[in-house]
């Protein structure tokens, strides 16, 4: 048997990671997200009057941070293979969650708006991979 190694033939090795350094992080934007959160936050408890933080729901805002994964997945798939089915998919996955976020903060009723859950359900199936 071969192992992958045995089939590459390419005259230039790989270059090794350099010992001591770590590859670029992309958490950079949840990052920023938590440090304008955490700084919004205190503002409030210092006396500054936000007009978004007087919802009875604000934590709700926290849930929006939730979407940030699968947009930037959607970027990154974007970028490597331009709009399909792996582009699609993160999309749906991320107006899932701020369809969530929005439900808790306008207070809509689910009552109501219950058959969107169904109507992305099946966009999720419309838009998923093949995972075998």
């Amino acid at each position: 048997m071969s192992s992958p190694d045995d089939n590459n033939l390419s005259p230039h090795p790989t270059p090794a990671p350099i010992k001591g350094t770590k590859p670029a992080s992309s958490n950079w934007p949840l990052g920023l997200a938590i440090v304008v959160i955490g700084g919004l936050l205190l503002a409030r408890n210092l006396g500054f009057e936000l007009f978004f933080l007087d919802f009875h729901n604000w934590w709700a805002f926290f849930i929006l941070l939730a979407a940030i994964g699968p947009l930037q997945q959607a970027f990154s798939f974007y970028r490597k293979e331009g709009f399909g089915a792996a582009v699609a998919n993160s999309l749906v996955s991320a107006g899932a969650i701020i369809f969530i976020a929005m439900m808790f903060l306008l207070d809509l009723s689910f009552g109501t708006w219950w058959p969107i859950f169904v109507i992305i359900g099946g966009l999720y199936m419309m838009t998923s991979r093949n995972r075998d």
